[in-house]
């Protein structure tokens, strides 16, 4: 597949690779209304066929000429609302499968896969003439087009939704080549549509597809469905990141090609052979996104968004080539991956490292080596897998198939009725890495599988988590550290002048969020310490249901209990009656009057009739006091919190005096739920060096 930003050049054919052609901002994809040349279209698609299958029959050729032929009669006099032919829509669908290099099987499917649904012609005809498995293709085809994923849905609605997405997928895999094709040609022609529905189906393509794109292998289609998507979803960052783009990739021309000429030049000293080296662009909404996570403010400062792609023979060159290249420049530290060794879940295969001084640039540059075979997996996905080339069917080959075991969970071929067990067992897979969650208004945020309304919070603006003392999903009441499900609707709650709780670091999943609230913490000098879970919680609590700050704990415990607020301690509080919260609950505080809270537990019933925009974010917070005797030396303070921050342990208060003796007395108050632990823990510091005692405090103790 070709792209405006393919360059040619004399040295190795280097070329940059956007993945597919780009709209200009400015000028949108037009499309020439009531003309197309079919007879041309025909050609190309047998002419391409014939390139990656030389060993096409007449028989097949024949097949795929009936096949176009019949579905150009039967859409005869339908219109798209561009204007163009009905049909022009499966041919140029056919047009984007071929890069995957598809079996004769489902090339026809695709050239007929809205016949069924959108014509007179029933499936008993389809498979009259052209056999079973074509009718199963284009009614499994036909089946998920009638998914649509909305932001109102209900959540069994929404897996019902998925159900039948991957129940269609189960029977073939080869019917989600078709869809994925189809959809792509769609979301090129999306300015024809109101844009109410441009914005769904963008969502949905975003949400679904995607994802599914990515784990078959298939990034060339990953890389189109995301941008074209972005390009609705977003339509000004994607017009002025475009633009922006395409003037630095202008400006870094010169400068890949003299880095290209530098590496072939070093590896004919060498006599490293290669098959090929190649200038790589990293695709739009993949920047946007590096962009958002990076704070990143200028597309200079993406220093992967061009890089160089390095083809040898062997796995063995693709290592002695990274050596050469290390050696001649020098490589950035932590910036090298070996997924030859460790191959990605989906296959992926290549070096990938960093280095600096390649044409003299103060820049880095970002190199892949992989052979040949890892290059056509990663550009193809299945198509390097299709056993037809070797035996002349239309089956993978047991390589991909043994890759491809997750898209079928057990059940699926039986008609599970469950929908919600088997999306549960689906969403292991499929969506395993990366979870799609809405902004009120219907922005899509990604985040990891596992992440709370925390990582929501930073992922949208590092003060909006680092102010945030509440939040609902799908217009319920949740902890922050709720684990957010695929298509959740995210609001969060906030309030001016709070700091992060160090406990958010227990269960935050993004990298993003865990930086953010480590450099908020450091300008609030609090450590990044977090407690475990609590241990015999029902031993802690006094008096509930009395206003207390800090409620009674039950001696001779070294212990005290108290709640924190919406990021805030010391704040009066009681214990709601109808529920009475418990630490081991996860809790939530509602501002009954004034400065005064009541804390319920996070499901208590009686929430629901109280004003959800009065609820804060709480939980319990239990504080140990021990003392630390050590014949004092340099280095002593930086061991013991060492220690602690290696238990995770969040320090709340130090205490120091120096003995006769030379002798040193620490008195700390941490936290750490569980008596446990904190035995443990007091373990660990009678090692430290010079430590001669540690003994454990109430708090009335001085």
């Amino acid at each position: 597949m070709h792209s405006i930003h393919e360059i040619t050049s004399s040295t190795k054919g280097l070329w940059y690779h956007s993945t597919f052609v780009l709209p200009h901002p400015n000028h949108p994809m037009q499309e020439t209304h009531n003309a197309y040349d079919f007879p041309s279209a025909r050609q190309e698609i047998l002419k391409t066929l014939k390139v990656y299958y030389p060993a096409c029959t007449a028989e097949e050729e024949e097949k795929i000429l009936q096949a176009f032929s019949f579905g150009q009669k039967a859409h005869h006099g339908q219109l798209r609302k561009s204007g163009e032919p009905y049909f022009s829509h499966s041919v140029e669908a056919t047009k984007i499968l071929l890069a995957i290099q598809p079996d004769v099987e489902t090339i026809i499917a695709c050239l007929l896969h809205d016949v069924i649904p959108d014509t007179d012609v029933s499936a008993e005809k389809v498979e009259d003439l052209f056999g079973a498995k074509i009718r199963l293709f284009c009614e499994g085809v036909s089946h998920i087009s009638k998914v649509q994923l909305k932001k109102e849905h209900h959540k069994e609605q929404h897996t019902e939704n998925l159900q039948k997405l991957f129940v269609a997928v189960a029977t073939d895999v080869r019917v989600i080549f078709v869809k994925l094709s189809d959809r792509i040609h769609n979301l090129k022609t999306l300015q024809y549509l109101p844009q109410e529905k441009q914005i769904r189906i963008a969502r949905e393509s975003m949400e679904v597809y995607a994802p599914i794109a990515e784990r078959l292998g298939l990034f060339e289609f990953k890389s189109q469905i995301q941008d074209l998507s972005f390009q609705y979803l977003s339509p000004k960052s994607y017009k002025k990141l475009t633009k922006e783009v395409e003037i630095y990739r202008r400006e870094q021309f010169g400068l890949i090609q003299k880095a290209i000429a530098e590496i072939n030049a070093v590896f004919a000293v060498e006599n490293m052979p290669i098959i090929d080296i190649k200038g790589r662009q990293k695709n739009i909404y993949s920047t946007y996104e590096k962009m958002r996570r990076k704070n990143i403010s200028n597309v200079s400062e993406v220093f992967d968004l061009f890089g160089i792609k390095i083809l040898v023979q062997t796995s063995a060159d693709c290592y002695r080539a990274l050596g050469i290249i290390h050696s001649r420049w020098k490589p950035m530290p932590k910036r090298f991956k070996d997924y030859i060794a460790v191959t990605k879940p989906n296959g992926y295969q290549s070096l990938h490292t960093t280095v600096l001084g390649l044409a003299k640039s103060h820049l880095p540059t970002e190199i892949q080596i992989k052979t040949q075979d890892m290059d056509m997996d990663a550009e193809y996905g299945p198509a390097a897998h299709w056993a037809y080339k070797k035996t002349k069917t239309s089956n993978f080959d047991r390589t991909y198939l043994d890759r491809m075991k997750w898209m079928i969970p057990e059940g699926a071929e039986k008609g599970e009725q469950d929908a919600q067990k088997f999306f549960e067992r689906m969403s292991q897979s499929i969506l395993s890495d990366q979870l799609y969650v809405f902004t009120p208004n219907g922005d899509i945020i990604n985040l990891p599988v596992g992440s709370t309304p925390i990582d929501f919070a930073y992922a949208i603006h590092s003060d909006l988590g680092n102010n945030c003392i509440g939040t609902r999903v799908n217009g319920v009441i949740k902890s922050l550290d709720y684990p957010l499900q695929n298509s959740d609707i995210v609001e969060v709650s906030t309030k001016k002048g709070r700091t992060p709780n160090p406990l958010w670091l227990k269960f935050v999943k993004s990298p993003l969020a865990r930086s953010a609230i480590q450099n908020a913490l450091r300008k609030t000098n609090r450590i990044e310490s977090i407690p475990p879970k609590i241990a015999n919680p029902e031993k802690l609590i006094k008096n509930q249901g009395k206003e207390n700050k800090s409620p009674t704990i039950s001696a001779p415990n070294p212990l005290s209990l108290n709640v924190v607020i919406g990021g805030e301690e010391g704040l009066s509080y009681r214990y709601a009656q109808c529920c009475k919260p418990s630490p081991e609950k996860s809790i939530l505080a509602y501002n009954s009057r004034g400065r005064q809270f009541t804390i319920h537990e996070l499901n208590c019933s009686s929430c629901k009739k109280l004003d959800p925009k009065r609820f804060c974010e709480a939980h319990f917070i239990v504080k140990r006091r021990f003392r630390v005797l050590a014949k004092d030396r340099k280095g002593l303070m930086r061991d013991y919190s060492s220690t602690m921050t290696n238990h995770g342990i969040f320090i709340h208060d130090i205490q120091f005096q120096r003995k006769p003796g030379n002798i040193a007395e620490w008195t700390f108050v941490v936290n750490i739920n569980s008596d446990k632990e904190f035995s443990e823990l007091l373990k660990e510091i009678r090692q430290v060096q010079n430590v001669t005692e540690t003994r454990k405090l109430t708090f009335a103790q001085k």
